[in-house]
């Protein structure tokens, strides 16, 4: 490692009688990618706060290249090279990406806005940051990966030495994390010094050099990105990994969903879309089955078209729901035969962000506060107030807007909302994404609740200590089929193999 290029030492911050900040030290190295994780609340963005300028710390010190610095605004640390990429981007949708990249800065010849050597230097910037994208399409046209890209591109327009990236994977799929990690680690190649906030432990060992944790305002302790997953989810909450985790149930009930070499035809074949091809197996009530396999195997195009969600088509095989031949294959056939479904895009697909908790809660379920064709306002109190009081969602104000809630409580209100039905199966694809680790073990709690008062429960995770802990048993899937079972506690390692397809035939 070379030398620290940034350090901060014995850094205090209160708001009132809430002590944010506890004598905090952290420093950063030049070409350094340094996580910072935290649970929500651990003081991580404050600490950031202070360091790009936005807040100014009760005590300590902050030395750059040796020498002490301090910053009253975030122009000041802008200007010293330091630039934070907030996880709500400033960008302007209106404006294509080369006006937000020299927004402020705008070129100008004779007084007039030279438009095509903007969007040259803008395309000189894109390719910087490892971006294909024409610096003449406007923002509203990206996605969210390709924004996250843009706001990079801007932090190196205005030669960033330092790199603040708060949550940057929280809104982004799969594929464009991967791309993001990618430009991170040429970033990081190159010089630039990376302090990466998440609560993300899958993101450590994929680009970290170092890792500090936080909890409750404090560094509790910084280590390797190889470090065991135990050993950070102890730092991160105080408690074993295995206490995350509730026991298994001792008895199961009888069958819920039966599926015997079931395949499904879609009406309109997709390009990378794995339908299911072969599928065998079985959840019981009081039950958790988890589907483990890698990315693209099929496992959510198996539970999206169980319940009917996103395409359409037929299934051939045996289908089972409670012991008799069930024709699924819409969203009004699952209900009815008491199936429920939690996405993997909680904000894309799972809620109506801007819409109040108590809209989301009661959208699947408006029979029940509409006795007489009138919505009955005492009921949908009772409902909701139930809801949130159940699954201990925070504020607990049923006219909350839900994109003001954090990741686990938005999660929180999903399960909600898919449960305000009382299904006897609920299918959930990648519960606990974006979700820190507190959120997550109330999450495990709440599904062996209900998995103890009879629901079955079948989940798909990219996460394998989340399958082996969680769930009874675990079906792998390769290439849309189900191709081995494990019962409760197999090896990591075993799991992971024949998820990577070792032992099959070609």
């Amino acid at each position: 490692m070379t030398a620290l290029l940034l350090e901060l030492r014995g850094i205090q911050r209160r708001f009132g009688g809430v002590h944010a900040l506890r004598g905090v030290d952290f420093d950063l190295a030049a070409g350094e990618v340094h996580v910072l994780l935290g649970e929500n609340g651990a003081g991580k963005s404050t600490l950031m706060g202070v360091l790009s300028g936005a807040v100014l710390p009760d005590a300590g010190t902050i030395t750059l290249d040796g020498r002490p610095v301090s910053f009253a605004s975030p122009r000041e640390a802008h200007a010293a090279g330091i630039v934070m990429i907030p996880q709500e981007l400033d960008l302007v949708p209106g404006l294509d990406i080369a006006g937000n990249l020299f927004l402020g800065n705008e070129i100008t010849s004779k007084g007039v806005l030279a438009a095509a050597d903007m969007r040259r230097h803008a395309q000189d910037l894109l390719a910087r940051a490892g971006v294909s994208l024409d610096a003449s399409l406007s923002v509203a046209s990206l996605r969210m990966g390709e924004r996250q890209l843009v706001a990079i591109a801007k932090a190196l327009s205005a030669r960033a030495r330092i790199l603040i990236m708060d949550e940057p994977t929280a809104a982004l799929s799969a594929v464009e994390a991967d791309h993001l990690f990618t430009v991170v680690k040429e970033l990081s190649g190159r010089g630039v010094g990376i302090v990466y906030i998440s609560h993300r432990l899958e993101e450590v060992t994929r680009i970290a050099h170092r890792v500090t944790v936080m909890r409750d305002g404090a560094v509790v302790g910084t280590t390797a990105p190889d470090a065991p997953q135990a050993t950070l989810v102890q730092l991160l909450v105080g408690r074993p990994f295995s206490d995350l985790f509730p026991p298994r149930a001792e008895n199961i009930g009888a069958p819920i969903l039966r599926l015997e070499h079931a395949a499904f035809d879609p009406d309109i074949a997709r390009v990378g879309w794995q339908a299911p091809r072969d599928v065998t197996l079985t959840v019981h009530e009081g039950e958790i089955v988890g589907l483990a396999g890698l990315m693209g195997v099929g496992r959510t195009e198996l539970l999206s078209t169980l319940y009917g969600f996103g395409t359409s088509g037929r299934w051939r095989g045996l289908v089972e729901v409670r012991g008799k031949p069930t024709v699924l294959g819409d969203i009004a056939a699952a209900r009815r035969a008491g199936i429920a479904y939690v996405t993997d895009d909680r904000r894309g697909t799972g809620l109506i962000l801007n819409h109040t908790v108590g809209q989301n809660v009661l959208m699947s379920t408006l029979k029940r506060v509409t006795p007489f064709g009138l919505v009955s306002r005492a009921l949908e109190k009772r409902h909701v107030t139930r809801a949130l009081n159940d699954y201990d969602v925070r504020p607990r104000l049923p006219g909350a807007k839900v994109v003001n809630l954090s990741g686990g409580n938005q999660q929180k209100v999903v399960f909600a909302k898919e449960l305000m039905n009382d299904p006897g199966l609920l299918l959930l694809d990648e519960p606990t994404r974006g979700v820190d680790v507190g959120a997550k073990a109330e999450i495990y709690r709440r599904l062996r609740g209900l998995a103890k008062d009879g629901l079955g429960v079948l989940v798909a995770s990219s996460e394998l200590p989340e399958l082996i802990g969680l769930c009874d048993r675990i079906v792998v899937m390769h290439a849309g089929c189900t191709i081995h079972e494990f019962g409760p506690n197999p090896g990591e390692e075993a799991v992971r193999r024949i998820s990577e397809g070792e032992g099959i035939a070609a």
